[in-house]
């Protein structure tokens, strides 16, 4: 008979019940060493609305298309409002008003303006106006804009005819232009940080600039006047006052007049 050959049982041996010494190793992830300083709650921050990225795409292509396109006509037109000299030799290369270069500056100065005045309102003035949406306050401001303009060049066209001064009146346009066009260049990249960084410290800034390239402007037209010499002086101011400044106030008294309404 085959001898069985087993094991020996096991189920009698008795085991350790101490529990084993743990052992620990530095674990990879690690906590972040960001220090609380403020458990007060935060302000919920408004960032601007889409449409407004989408003003700026729409201004900047329309700016980098006429520098590519029309690079030396566009040094021209900004340096136009710096010299007599460079003025004349934007009317020598050719007519402004009948150029397609006209119709992108413009737009992009309607573009810039308007956003300029819609953040005068959100930075500064900070009226409701009764709940209307955002985009269309801006609609309304380029409208005001491009209608605005479309009276004032209408209405000086017709005073040229009047006064039968055809040259002087268009140096007077062109100059008005020129300085208008360079305003909305000037204006875009300074928006920018207006927007995105909700500082009152830089629109107060811009607000110097335009206010300086205003008066400015109007100093410039006076000396084109001057050339008038069959109009007094004081009739010459009375007429700019009515086109530069008379505006501007009536712009101002309605802003107040509608401060006043939304407040009562």
């Amino acid at each position: 008979m085959n001898k069985i050959i087993c094991s020996p049982d096991t189920t009698l041996t008795l085991e350790s019940l101490a529990t084993p010494t743990p052992v620990f190793s530095k674990s990879p992830f690690t906590s972040h060493t960001l220090k609380t300083r403020n458990l007060k709650p935060l302000e919920n921050q408004h960032f601007p609305p889409d449409w407004i990225f989408g003003v700026f795409m729409f201004g900047f292509i329309l700016l980098a298309w006429t520098n590519f396109f029309y690079l030396n006509r566009m040094k021209q037109i900004i340096l136009a409002p710096l010299s007599k000299r460079f003025i004349n030799k934007l009317i020598r290369d050719g007519n402004l008003f009948k150029e397609r270069i006209l119709v992108t500056l413009a737009i992009i100065y309607a573009l810039s303006y308007s956003l300029l005045l819609f953040q005068i309102n959100e930075l500064i003035l900070k009226l409701p106006l009764w709940n209307i949406p955002g985009f269309l306050v801006y609609m309304l401001i380029f409208g005001s804009i491009v209608a605005f303009w479309t009276v004032k060049i209408s209405l000086i066209r017709l005073l040229g005819a009047i006064f039968k001064t055809p040259s002087t009146t268009h140096y007077y346009l062109l100059n008005q232009l020129v300085f208008a066009i360079t305003i909305g260049i000037l204006l875009l990249p300074f928006l920018v940080f207006i927007v995105y960084l909700k500082s009152v410290f830089i629109l107060y800034i811009t607000l110097g600039i335009c206010t300086f390239i205003f008066l400015f402007r109007f100093l410039r037209g006076f000396f084109i006047g001057l050339s008038l010499t069959k109009f007094s002086y004081l009739f010459l101011f009375v007429y700019l006052c009515s086109l530069e400044i008379l505006p501007l106030l009536m712009l101002i008294k309605l802003l107040m007049m509608t401060s006043q309404i939304v407040r009562a």
